[in-house]
């Protein structure tokens, strides 16, 4: 009897482990596709490349939050800033746990 007890707990202490780490797996990704678009954003102004931006949490169904999204320019070094929360169910039909993901991305743009 402890033996399944044991691996009742193993199991959702995994559980938790994975469904975290998918939550922060997509954060990475979508910190990475930012740095990608503001690596290669030298012709775009502050507002194409935040329209850039949106569309690709619209496409990783991230809903950023307008009141920490900012994108400015100086010079050729970008800084963006945005957050979104992500809800992760860390057991199984357990409530869900709001997890806040805040981007703050300061880089320089490539020249051409």
């Amino acid at each position: 009897m402890s033996t399944i007890i044991k691996l009742l707990i193993t199991a959702l202490v995994l559980n938790a482990c994975f469904q975290g780490g998918r939550s922060a797996w997509g954060f990475y990704q979508f910190q990475d596709q930012v740095q990608q678009a503001v690596l290669f954003s030298t012709t775009q102004s502050p507002e194409q490349l935040k329209a850039r931006i949106a569309g690709a949490a619209a496409e990783m169904q991230k809903e950023l939050d307008p009141e920490t999204f900012s994108v400015s320019y100086l010079g050729t070094q970008a800084k963006i800033k945005a957050a979104y929360t992500d809800d992760v169910a860390l057991l199984p039909g357990g409530p869900k746990y709001k997890w806040l993901h805040e981007l703050d991305v300061d880089m320089r743009r490539m020249a051409y």
